[in-house]
């Protein structure tokens, strides 16, 4: 029994694959760190060929941090649509590809820019989803992003490997 517990509802989690593949893996994100950035973007195409392969289910949740540094990507995250998966994988891979423009922003220039850049708008329900993420990272003792969780076992800072190194 893994002593990681989430919530993997739709409303505050998005889930790629089929939730009976062999391997599961979550992973704690905010779409301003430059660290999550440097984890995701060599590693997407690896994480979707085993979605696609059924050998992962990969579950997605983004972490309002208390961090100066992730500000901007603590309202990015408010834009992530989870009722629409595949749309909040287009945003999430764009906005990772073009962070360093949204890290550049001011704070009060962030919303403008994410519905111009993107074409997005503030999710709805993203209020409740922040509480409910809150709940489970304090509840589950995460304390950076990323942080990728497999098999009960966590990884962050120096721990995080490549993909293909955890399937």
């Amino acid at each position: 029994m893994t002593k990681y517990k989430f919530n993997y509802d739709q409303a505050t989690t998005l889930t790629y694959g089929n939730r009976q593949a062999p391997q599961q893996l979550t992973v704690i994100l905010n779409l301003g760190c430059v660290d999550t950035q440097n984890w995701w973007l060599p590693n997407q195409a690896a994480l979707f060929e085993a979605v696609d392969q059924g050998r992962l289910v990969l579950h997605l949740k983004f972490w309002n941090k208390v961090n100066p540094a992730l500000m901007n990507g603590n309202i990015a995250n408010g834009y992530v649509d989870y009722q629409h998966p595949t749309a909040a994988l287009a945003f999430i891979q764009a906005v990772f590809q073009q962070q360093a423009a949204l890290r550049a922003l001011t704070t009060t220039a962030v919303p403008a820019y994410l519905q111009t850049t993107f074409q997005v708008q503030p999710y709805p329900e993203a209020t409740a989803v922040q509480q409910q993420i809150d709940r489970e990272i304090l509840d589950n003792g995460i304390t950076s992003v990323p942080t990728l969780i497999m098999s009960g076992q966590a990884y962050f800072d120096e721990q995080l490997r490549p993909i293909e190194q955890l399937l």
